[in-house]
């Protein structure tokens, strides 16, 4: 009993356990470990490994215990970590993380084989990558995953061998660290591994999606996909003008891109945000800029062609207009840079001559073109040519009519013409015309189209005809005249068309024609919308619309403080329109004298004006006081063409017509001047706005015996007596200022006298230059 007492308690020596590892590696790249002990230099290798790993394990032998020493059980349990497979023959098959094989290498007593020893654990991560390839024209696919460091080759997620802590992955002898900050939209990315993009989303991609994946990733590009390119530019317009035919622009409308230049049309119906004009090029639309062009091309008269746009000469002021608008850059051909050059510039020639058979024409009958009308021929016919109208803006008396009519037989003459031709005139001058012609260009074929027996059928002659109508007559026959295809169109005293909303002038512009050419002393006589009115009929859109014409052109120049808006209009007019005034143009006409001649009213004429003062004059300034709105054309107009007559002769107002003389110191002192100038053997022509007042001025020169003739708009055959007058078989002609104040020629005379004033004074100057004209040899007198 004793003796087992004494061995249980004798001193037993505590040591270490010496052990030894193994770590190798198999064909799968598993590690192999194994554990040996070493007692007494024998070498024993531990096959039941679960017994050592444990606390507490001891072996003893003999007077010695074996214990696992805390560094030896800490590689143990390194191992444990890793969840080995452990057999019977005490090998333990692991996937090692690469931490846990760090720390293995560090330990003395593990001896690791050179298979093994292959093994590189890098400290630098892998990279997040992504792989961008171009189908091309079908789709861009984008694929995500991992790179090794200069290696572009592209390891998807699902294709990583990773450790079982997850931090690394293997390939094969080496361990990568995993990337381990990324953000929430590239994590997305990651995750989906691979996406198509379709073609349409591919400029978004390459805005935002690619931007956001290399801000967190390497990109690696394709070939194809380095090619693409977004494109975000302002469009720049370039505008290429050509005159290739007669009477056209050919224009078409491009944008400059940055290196690309594309047509308008490609995005005329564009409703893409982007365009595709090539494999590998996307360019986003400029809407601003497509809107702006489409909104001034739909101001413009145009024609849309295969190759673009055209547009009739006559709107090349509206052509550069857009391209000023648009703010493009102009590309035009030599022809269309010399017509502008010209247009702006243009030098009439003084001494142009006219085909020999007229010129031979002019002589026979004995009619001399003055350098200036040459010159205006020479304007005329160029802008004709040219597919231009103009305005013949002349003097009176200057021989508009002429001028007019050599422009026409030439181009009939040089184009061998097969169209009509139709010049509308005050009824008056009907005749004048037809007989100008004859003299002129004798080998114009005429008809006159007016009165009730005027016939149609003209208008089918085969062989041209230069048909002469009244304003009257083409406004009412507008149905068959728009239907005819004139080759020209004359408007003698144009401003018969001055008001826009007139029927007459409504119809007037209905009518078809080559070429329109506008007469008129005076193109304005009250505000500049008569000059668009004018144009309108010449150039339809030169001057915009009538009410952007109103609002940019005449509201500013009649308020009187917008020089710079008169110089653009005037800019805009000046090539269509040729003024020369007599005093620069005709110096041997002779002067005109201006007279006023002043007189005192009757007592009979200040009693009927006091009347009318009393009777109308008095409540319509009550009303204005009272704040009322008064019509002046229906209130105001009838009371001044009342006192207006009084002043003339008070037979005006009461009727009584007997006696003549002595009622009226005007009256009396313009009889006195004609007694005057009949006694001298002179001539005059007097003019009035009323009826009555020339019917007192008959009964006057009857009293007289003094011989004169009088037109107003009842006369027939007024030639007859306007030769009678010039031939000098009467001495005075009493003439309606309306009905005379154009069209006819009283170069005989030398003194005229406007008994009353007309509410235009320019009216009266065309009247007084019946007298002051062309083939005027003696001193005039205006009264």
């Amino acid at each position: 009993m004793f003796d087992w007492l004494k061995d249980r308690f004798k001193k037993v020596q505590l040591e270490d356990l010496p052990l030894e590892f193994t770590l190798d590696t198999d064909d799968n790249g598993k590690y192999i470990a194994e554990v040996y002990t070493v007692l007494d230099g024998k070498r024993e290798k531990v096959k039941d490994i679960r017994k050592i790993w444990n606390y507490g394990f001891t072996i003893e032998d003999e007077n010695k215990r074996y214990i696992i020493s805390t560094k030896n059980l800490e590689i143990l349990l390194s191992i444990r970590s890793l969840n080995p497979i452990v057999y019977d023959d005490g090998r333990m098959i692991f996937d090692v993380c690469p931490p846990q094989l760090r720390y293995l290498r560090t330990q003395e007593n593990i001896k690791e084989s050179a298979k093994s020893k292959e093994i590189k654990i890098l400290e630098k991560p892998l990279e997040y990558g992504a792989k961008v390839d171009y189908d091309l024209n079908k789709e861009l696919i984008v694929e995500t995953g991992y790179l090794q460091e200069g290696n572009d080759k592209l390891i998807a997620s699902h294709n990583l061998n990773k450790t079982p802590d997850g931090g690394y992955v293997r390939f094969d002898n080496t361990f990568f660290p995993l990337p381990q900050n990324i953000g929430p939209d590239s994590k997305k990315w990651l995750d989906i591994q691979s996406k198509i993009i379709p073609l349409d989303n591919i400029p978004d991609f390459f805005k935002r999606d690619l931007v956001l994946i290399k801000s967190q990733m390497k990109a690696v590009l394709t070939e194809n996909a380095m090619k693409i390119k977004v494109v975000e530019r302002n469009f720049e317009p370039i505008v290429h003008v050509n005159v290739n035919e007669p009477g056209w622009l050919d224009f078409k409308i491009d944008y400059k891109i940055g290196e690309y230049q594309l047509p308008h049309q490609m995005f005329r119906k564009c409703e893409d945000k982007y365009i595709h004009p090539d494999d590998y090029t996307w360019i986003q639309v400029d809407n601003k800029t497509i809107q702006n062009t489409e909104k001034y091309l739909e101001q413009l008269d145009i024609e849309e062609t295969p190759e673009g746009f055209r547009t009739p000469i006559i709107q090349f002021v509206s052509l550069e207009d857009f391209i000023e608008h648009i703010g493009g850059m102009r590309e035009v051909n030599s022809e269309y840079q010399r017509f502008l050059s010209e247009i702006t510039d243009f030098r009439s020639d003084e001494n142009f001559a006219l085909p020999g058979k007229m010129e031979s024409a002019l002589i026979s009958n004995d009619i001399k073109l003055r350098p200036y009308q040459r010159a205006g021929i020479h304007w005329l016919s160029w802008l004709l040519k040219h597919h231009l109208n103009g305005i013949l803006a002349d003097d009176m008396g200057l021989g508009k009519t002429m001028q007019t009519i050599a422009t026409i037989g030439m181009l009939y003459q040089e184009n061998e013409v097969l169209q009509h031709s139709l010049i509308i005139c005050p009824k008056s001058v009907v005749p004048f015309w037809a007989r100008e012609i004859k003299r002129c260009s004798p080998d114009l074929r005429i008809y006159e189209y007016v009165g009730s027996l005027r016939n149609k059928n003209f208008f089918k002659n085969n062989k041209p005809l230069i048909f002469i109508t009244t304003y009257e007559t083409a406004s009412r026959d507008i149905e068959i005249i728009r239907s005819i295809p004139f080759f020209c169109v004359v408007l003698d005293e144009a401003t018969r068309i001055k008001n826009p909303d007139a029927q007459r002038s409504k119809s007037i512009k209905e009518i078809n024609a080559v070429h329109r050419i506008a007469l008129s002393g005076t193109p304005i006589e009250n505000r500049p919308a008569e000059l668009w009115s004018l144009f309108d009929f010449l150039m339809k859109g030169h001057l915009g619309t009538y009410g952007n014409f109103i609002r940019k052109f005449e509201t500013p120049i009649i308020s009187g403080n917008d020089d710079i808006t008169a110089q653009n209009l005037s800019k805009r007019i000046r090539p269509f329109i040729l003024r020369r005034l007599k005093k620069d143009v005709a110096k041997d006409l002779p002067e005109k004298i201006e007279m006023d001649e002043w007189c005192n009213l009757t007592d009979e004429q200040k009693s009927l004006y006091s009347q009318i003062q009393e009777r109308y004059v008095s409540p319509i300034r009550n009303a204005l006081l009272r704040g009322e709105k008064v019509d002046y054309t229906s209130s105001i107009l009838p009371i001044l063409t009342k006192l207006k007559q009084v002043c003339d002769h008070p037979a005006l107002i009461t009727k009584k017509f007997e006696p003549v003389s002595g009622r009226s110191e005007k009256f009396d002192i313009a009889i006195e001047k004609v007694e005057e100038i009949h006694g001298k053997g002179e001539h005059v022509v007097i003019f009035s706005h009323f009826l009555n007042t020339l019917d007192l001025l008959e009964m006057a020169l009857k009293e007289r015996r003094i011989e004169y003739i009088r037109i107003d708009g009842s006369t027939r055959d007024r030639q007859t007596l306007i030769d009678q007058f010039n031939n000098g078989q009467v001495d005075a002609a009493l003439c309606s200022i309306q009905a005379c104040g154009q069209g006819i020629t009283l170069t005989s005379a030398n003194h005229v006298i406007h008994i009353d004033r007309w509410w235009n004074p320019a009216i009266e100057d065309q009247a007084t230059d019946r007298v002051h004209r062309i083939g005027q040899d003696k001193d005039g007198l205006c009264l």
